[in-house]
């Protein structure tokens, strides 16, 4: 099973430096707000680079601390919305989009949980 969070690839980041990572920590925290709920009304009104823009900005945030899966999770979906992978979001049903959604929100909260942990350090 692949890890969610990757403490040690998220110091090398930032040169083993502890103090930022756990900045980095703290903001991914207060400031990566990811709500399916939101996603998926975007995605029922078909606003596809609504829905991109907002999976976009976790996806970058999770890379940052090392939360590569959800990263990777994230850039797959940000291409789906994108139309940048065939099928594409427009040619997919809602419910298979949705289905998307909340693997990835359940990934998504596992990280939270492993990042709460990770600040203790």
């Amino acid at each position: 099973m692949e890890e969610i969070l990757n403490i040690q690839e998220g110091l090398e980041l930032v040169s083993g430096d502890k103090e930022l990572y756990k900045i980095l920590l703290d903001t991914y925290l207060e400031e990566n707000k990811f709500d399916p709920e939101a996603l998926k009304k975007l995605l029922q009104k078909k606003e596809f680079e609504a829905a991109a823009k907002i999976i976009h900005k976790t996806k970058g945030a999770s890379y940052q601390i090392g939360a590569k899966k959800i990263g990777d999770k994230a850039q797959f979906l940000e291409d789906l919305f994108r139309g940048k992978i065939s099928p594409s979001a427009a040619e997919k049903s809602l419910e298979e989009l949705e289905s998307l959604v909340n693997d990835f929100a359940a990934d998504y909260k596992k990280c939270l949980l492993e990042v709460e942990k990770a600040r203790l350090l």
